[in-house]
């Protein structure tokens, strides 16, 4: 029987844009693109940033802090990972040998199936980034001018050491803005698409050894040990899933929190004090419509992105935890001695669970979704109260 792969194309893309794809053509060339593209970037919007707070306060700049923090996350999970290179070609080949392993024991057809949500998932992901970053385009350019300005808005406030507002200047640097940003938001996504190909995959290998498991007896002294040794596989490509993605969903914590906290002041702002706030003037709330069109998605993308690494922590506790049911449901009473003490050992060793973390500090969750939601809110009724 020939299974389906697991490995997306959408994120097999993706990682060749950013030059992270095992083979892919000038890798060097794409790396050196991204990093100065984005550090080009984070200078003048931090720039921006710092002289509006420095003069105009910290209300006046929320949004546009909120975007370069974005920016940042993104510009700390390349970093991460090119360093971890190694470790990606390592999850992406076992995947491959794993669909060809299991292709004669899916008997249920599972491999087929995960690889059908693993597809829509990660098309759907950067479809709904790549649609937030239009929302923000929408948003930005349909904000109405103050009488008293000339200045013409940018999808992204930066302090630019030339005049923007004249034409051809303006439309260049709004087309660059827009086609960057579009970029961004779909390899902002792949991340979170690698993420649950990856554990979605091991879900799936779960599955089928869940499936055998049942049917084990003293007479196949080999089926133990086949199951043994894939369990430990699963251990073992668990453990590569978390080298690469501690940290990275440790700076997805750090950065979300912010956005989520600062996003959701500003919608507070707006519907409470029938004001809201751009980055140059109050101005009346029928006016405020745009800045929320651009701001709403892009606080849903935010929320969805940190609750989507904190279902995977739990999804894998959980298949961990189904591997115990399926020996239960063995007739362990009826096997010799010396194979009950290895589904004993078994047991234990998946009772353990597979645990993902933020930076080896704290478990993925959705116990831990709940608590960034709660911290999220506490922060923001401080920047109420302060205000």
């Amino acid at each position: 029987m020939i299974s389906r792969n697991t490995i997306s194309q959408s994120v097999k893309y993706g990682f060749h844009f950013i030059g992270i794809w095992p083979g892919t053509p000038f890798p060097s060339l794409r790396k050196v693109f991204w990093l100065l593209s984005l550090v080009f970037c984070q200078i003048y919007q931090y720039k921006y940033t710092i002289r509006h707070i420095i003069a105009d306060g910290f209300i006046e700049t929320i949004y546009s802090l909120s975007l370069a923090v974005g920016y940042s996350s993104m510009f700390g999970k390349l970093i991460i990972a090119w360093i971890n290179h190694g470790v990606i070609c390592e999850i992406l080949s076992t995947m491959e040998d794993d669909c060809a392993k299991y292709a004669a024991l899916d008997r249920n057809n599972v491999m087929s199936k995960t690889a059908d949500l693993i597809s829509r998932l990660t098309t759907m992901i950067p479809a709904v980034h790549m649609l937030s970053t239009c929302c923000i385009a929408i948003g930005t350019l349909v904000i109405p001018q103050s009488n008293d300005s000339n200045d013409r808005q940018l999808l992204m406030d930066m302090d630019w050491p030339f005049d923007t507002n004249q034409s051809p200047t303006y439309e260049l640097v709004l087309a660059a803005q827009i086609i960057f940003q579009g970029v961004a938001g779909y390899t902002y996504g792949m991340f979170c698409c690698f993420l649950l190909m990856s554990i979605l995959h091991a879900g799936c290998v779960i599955d089928i050894l869940c499936n055998i498991i049942p049917h084990l007896s003293s007479e196949k002294e080999g089926q133990f040990r086949f199951v043994a040794m894939r369990h430990q596989e699963i251990i073992l490509f668990t453990q590569r899933i978390e080298r690469l993605f501690t940290y990275i969903a440790l700076c997805q914590l750090l950065t979300n929190t912010l956005i989520i906290c600062c996003l959701g002041f500003l919608f507070i702002t707006v519907i409470n004090t029938g004001f809201v706030i751009s980055m140059h003037k109050a101005l009346q709330v029928e006016n405020g419509l745009p800045l929320i069109l651009k701001s709403f998605l892009f606080y849903v993308v935010m929320c969805s992105e940190i609750f989507m690494y904190c279902f995977a922590g739990e999804y894998l506790n959980t298949k961990s935890k189904m591997i115990v049911d399926a020996i239960c449901e063995t007739t362990w009473y009826d096997l010799q001695p010396t194979t009950s003490r290895r589904l004993v050992l078994l047991i234990l060793k998946s009772q353990k669970g597979l645990p993902l973390t933020f930076g080896k500090f704290s478990s993925l969750s959705l116990q831990s979704f709940a608590n960034i939601m709660k911290a999220s809110a506490s922060y923001m009724s401080v920047l109420l109260a302060m205000s």
